[in-house]
């Protein structure tokens, strides 16, 4: 069994769905669409070459690929959302440039560039180069910096929110992403009050339960207490049938 291979169906059974790229390039005919967790299915990916290994971002992750050669800093985020980032699961490029992919816990469902600076790419979807696959142009493997995958800061979560803007003088405001948006915008003393707000105006439009789910993790993110903040969603639709 080739290093890769074994990397490959590690990674796996680690629950990362796995596609043999050659350089960066996917090998597969789909692309990312193509990758699996299936040990036979991988096995026979990797039959014909000890590729590289790339994997699909995680729905319940994003990542920052920090790109120095495009002015990419990571102080340049903290400066920017006024705080530190914690330490977090990340990937030193082979490049060896201080380029890295940082993977965060992904606060909502579709995060938006918004004010990540420039240099930073926001990644949900498509697939990243995984360790211990060789860099194309310097045949220096990526390598892994173990640690768990944090929760952002909500000030970086801030940066990242809809373009849509929910305020309480908008009553027909109605949609779950742009409401749990809002109510990552309150403020100590308002948290409370602005939650109840946005869950009333989601019970009244008929949002389901994802839905609602969306304003208790954005009201976690923000520092309340998940017991408290399903109780105030829930409580905002007392009245109406909810």
């Amino acid at each position: 069994m080739t290093p890769m291979l074994r990397a490959a169906l590690n990674l796996a059974e680690n629950g990362w769905a796995v596609l043999p790229l050659d350089g960066k390039r996917p090998v597969t005919p789909h692309g990312h669409l193509d990758a699996s967790t299936d040990p036979r299915i991988i096995r026979r990916m990797w039959a014909d070459g000890d590729w590289n290994i790339g994997s699909p971002v995680p729905d319940s992750l994003l990542v920052f690929d920090v790109d120095p050669r495009n002015g990419g800093s990571l102080e340049a985020l903290e400066q920017r959302a006024g705080v530190e980032l914690p330490p977090t699961l990340e990937v030193i490029s082979g490049r060896r440039d201080g380029g890295r992919h940082l993977y965060f816990l992904r606060p909502f469902r579709q995060p938006y560039r918004g004010g990540i600076p420039a240099g930073i790419d926001l990644k949900t979807n498509g697939y990243m180069v995984m360790p211990p696959s060789v860099h194309p142009d310097t045949g220096k493997p990526y390598e892994w910096v173990y640690r768990e995958a944090a929760r952002l800061p909500r000030q970086v979560v801030a940066l990242m929110l809809p373009r849509t803007r929910i305020t309480r003088r908008n009553p027909r405001a109605t949609d779950p992403v742009a409401l749990a948006a809002f109510v990552r915008t309150l403020q100590p003393g308002e948290k409370h009050d602005g939650l109840h707000w946005a869950a009333r105006r989601a019970h009244e439009a008929g949002v389901d339960q994802r839905g609602l789910d969306r304003l208790i993790d954005a009201a976690e993110d923000i520092g309340m207490d998940p017991r408290e903040a399903r109780r105030v969603v829930e409580s905002a639709g007392k009245g109406l049938g909810a």
